[in-house]
């Protein structure tokens, strides 16, 4: 019995300090929550006396003013990857105007404020403006489908309330394997020819969709784009930059005098990053003069499983820009067709003639990437992301980019025979014909004969 009684007062000692232990750690457990409770609760306020008169119809608007600041909103996104339930912002803000802003949500008590934080993106060129991107916790009990932005003291009269994309999470089974993004077409484009082919060729490398940031275009191409758009490959985003920002025309004000860089350029790649997040695997980021071309394999799907198969799928990839100059043509003007005289526009078929890439040279490539590790985007570069960029070799797969001359100082005999495009030729005339023949271009409608 004594010996029993020993044994439990020891127990007693040895169990004392262990709950002290973790009687403290529940205490500071409690008293961490209760100070991140006090934060949140300090951050969100219930907003009265608020009337919302405006709602921005998504498709039709991408450019919204925010009253009390010179900045524009494109889009509001969930933001599946931030540690609490939050709303991102991609907007276009004036460089050096210093705005506080909060996010309104509608909530079970009403309308609710959240603190955004901004993060100004890293390339402007020096322009005035610059795209950057609002982040927005939503509070507990708010809706998550629209969301306002506003400058913190500002009026709450006449809100406008985006809705929210990209509800739905995805990590594999997207919609399409390959969208291309196109940015800002602009100053009345007319390169018909060339973007028939590109989207054409597009269609025989793997692509389902391609999306398009629309300025101006001259007639025959409304043309074009009502017919990708029939048939389901085209997504037009309507592209107004020009009725709230003076834009310049080149990548340095020097050339062309504006507030924000290149038609806007920046801004649209980054929102189309977002805009098809969770819709595509891959995404590529070019213009409508440049091809991505598979060198041992036939379509993007054989080049792209190879890269994965050897990077993983999470990675982006870039890929080094070639330049076929369009003053240089193939020789024997083979592919000079008949059926394609009178449309405008250069022939990706006749530039067979591309500059040497030399040892130091600027990055002028261009990306395909994966948009869910993509926070942040350059026109050739990624900024922010949550993986790595591998360059891809050389010999698996080049950018094709028909333009004009880049290296002035080269003559003729410099450039290299390449005629890589070529082995695509015969179903890219097919194909190309065919959709030509589908469009009822302006410039190619037989004129009346008069008589007498």
């Amino acid at each position: 019995m004594r010996l029993f009684a020993v044994c439990s007062y020891l127990s007693r000692q040895h169990r004392a300090p262990r709950a002290r232990k973790w009687r403290s750690r529940i205490a500071l457990g409690s008293a961490i929550l209760f100070i991140y409770l006090f934060y949140c609760s300090s951050q969100w306020f219930v907003l009265s006396n608020v009337q919302v008169t405006k709602r921005a119809d998504s498709t039709n608007r991408i450019l919204t003013p925010v009253n009390g600041s010179k900045m524009l909103l494109l889009n509001a996104y969930y933001e599946h990857r931030a540690w609490n339930s939050s709303v991102r912002f991609i907007t276009i803000a004036w460089r050096s105007e210093k705005v506080d802003y909060n996010c309104i949500f509608s909530c079970n008590k009403g309308l609710v404020s959240s603190p955004a934080k901004l993060t100004a993106h890293k390339t402007h060129f020096w322009f005035p403006y610059v795209t950057a991107d609002l982040l927005c916790e939503i509070p507990p009990g708010c809706s998550r489908r629209r969301a306002a932005l506003t400058p913190v003291g500002a009026s709450m009269v006449n809100l406008t309330f985006l809705q929210v994309h990209n509800l739905q999470y995805r990590q594999s089974n997207f919609p399409v394997e390959f969208t291309v993004c196109h940015s800002t077409m602009f100053n009345k484009y007319n390169n018909v020819l060339q973007f028939v082919q590109a989207m054409e060729m597009y269609q025989i490398l793997g692509a389902k969709r391609v999306v398009l940031y629309k300025t101006s275009c001259s007639p025959d191409m409304e043309e074009v784009l009502r017919y990708y758009s029939d048939i389901g490959l085209l997504e037009i985003v309507p592209w107004h930059i020009d009725k709230y920002i003076k834009v310049s025309s080149s990548w340095i004000s020097s050339e062309s005098p504006g507030d924000l860089h290149y038609n806007g350029q920046i801004p649209a790649l980054n929102d189309c990053i977002y805009r098809n997040m969770y819709r595509t695997k891959y995404l590529f980021m070019q213009d409508p003069d440049e091809i991505i071309v598979p060198l041992k394999n036939v379509t993007w799907h054989e080049m792209f499983s190879t890269l994965d198969e050897k990077y993983g799928s999470d990675v982006s990839y870039y890929f080094e820009n070639n330049v076929f100059p369009t003053q240089e043509f193939e020789e024997s003007g083979k592919f000079n067709l008949s059926q394609w005289a009178g449309i405008p526009g250069f022939n990706f078929l006749q530039h067979v003639l591309r500059e040497p890439i030399p040892k130091r040279h600027f990055t002028t490539g261009k990306l395909v990437v994966n948009p869910r590790r993509i926070f942040e985007i350059g026109v050739h570069t990624i900024k922010r992301q949550s993986h790595r960029t591998v360059e891809v070799p050389y010999d698996l797969g080049r950018l094709f980019h028909i333009r004009r001359r880049k290296n002035t100082n080269l003559k003729k005999k410099d450039l290299v025979m390449d005629k890589t495009l070529w082995r695509y030729a015969p179903e890219m005339i097919r194909s190309v014909t065919d959709a030509l023949s589908k469009m009822d271009l302006p410039s190619q409608r037989q004129k009346p004969t008069l008589r007498f």
